[in-house]
């Protein structure tokens, strides 16, 4: 059976309503890693990402690093 990702996430969305799971930004920050098992390779990585964002003029995605 194939599924398209629009389904998947229709699927998804409909599944957290039927819980109670409402999306929040204090939920999503309580459930973000943050990267005390980090790898020093891993935070350099993450710091460029933050870095080429701000270059470009884009507000880099929330990482701990």
């Amino acid at each position: 059976m194939i599924i398209t990702l629009s389904d998947l996430l229709s699927g998804i969305r409909d599944r957290k309503a039927l819980l109670g799971i409402v999306d929040t930004p204090e939920r999503t920050e309580a459930m973000r890693n943050k990267g005390c098992n980090r790898t020093p390779k891993k935070r350099v990585m993450l710091a460029r990402v933050d870095a080429r964002a701000r270059d470009a003029g884009v507000e880099p995605l929330k990482a701990y690093f």
